[in-house]
């Protein structure tokens, strides 16, 4: 691994300290969630700490050793996640209710399995005409594509800003309109380099001409990745606080570190 500047490495460090922070205390959350009524969402929240905490390691790792094109590969799928896991936080608050992540693990998964069937039924008959393939149309599997949208960013997006103002609690006030306007942004321009297209690197090449502009950049993906798989697990912890009182000082634990990660920062 070559040299990391020490915004990144400060970035590592605090990472450690999240993770180890998560080690000691997610038993005790998976536990008081496992006794609420809210099955599937906490379910989605805590397999949302696994997901994006692999995600925030590579593109830690990958801003370390300056592949900054890979890095903004990672970064786009990190924002989604983290769009997907601030839905079904406000959807399930917003409702009282545990069918948001219902949704999200039967419907969409059923959207998934739909959309997989459809491509490969277009693939084998390009090749095999004669193959018998799957039935994926009908009345039942058009409603299942529809419910399946509701989990795209684009839909997430035009949800949380008609209904993330309601100052329902702290993490959700922090997640204003420009900030999700400036995220889906950063997703929409990230989208080239993840498809093979010319824009993501035309913006590679740019960068690589101005060592400055490059390494601010690496920063701010690291930077963008720590904050955005941070929040996903301070509103995991205070949605478990929220149900359970016994769990705040597993949520304070996880809320101080903000206040040290603003002492790395200086």
């Amino acid at each position: 691994m070559s040299d990391k500047n020490n915004k990144i490495k400060n970035l590592f460090d605090l990472n450690n300290k999240l993770a180890k922070e998560i080690q000691s205390s997610l038993p005790a959350i998976i536990k008081s969630l496992g006794k609420t009524r809210f099955k599937y969402t906490s379910k989605a929240f805590l397999s949302f700490i696994l997901k994006s905490g692999y995600l925030n390691s590579a593109i830690l790792e990958l801003s370390g050793n300056r592949n900054v094109y890979a890095t903004a590969i990672l970064t786009r799928s990190m924002i989604e996640h983290n769009f997907r896991h601030l839905y079904i936080y406000v959807r399930s608050l917003n409702d009282d209710s545990d069918d948001v992540g219902k949704r999200y693990y039967k419907t969409l998964k059923g959207s998934e399995d739909l959309e997989s069937f459809t491509k490969i039924n277009n693939y084998n008959k390009a090749v095999y005409p004669e193959k018998t393939n799957w039935n994926t149309k009908g009345e039942h599997n058009k409603a299942i594509r529809e419910v399946g949208k509701e989990f795209r960013i684009e839909q997430i997006f035009f949800y949380l800003i008609a209904n993330n103002n309601n100052k329902k609690d702290e993490i959700v006030e922090r997640f204003k309109k420009e900030y999700l306007l400036q995220r889906l942004v950063d997703y929409t321009n990230l989208s080239s380099g993840v498809h093979g297209g010319p824009f993501g690197e035309l913006a590679f090449f740019n960068l690589q001409k101005d060592k400055d502009k490059f390494d601010k950049t690496l920063e701010k993906f690291a930077g963008d990745s720590f904050n955005l798989h941070f929040s996903l697990v301070e509103a995991t912890y205070l949605f478990a606080y929220l149900m359970d009182d016994k769990m705040q000082s597993h949520y304070e634990k996880i809320k101080n570190l903000r206040e040290v990660k603003k002492n790395y920062g200086k």
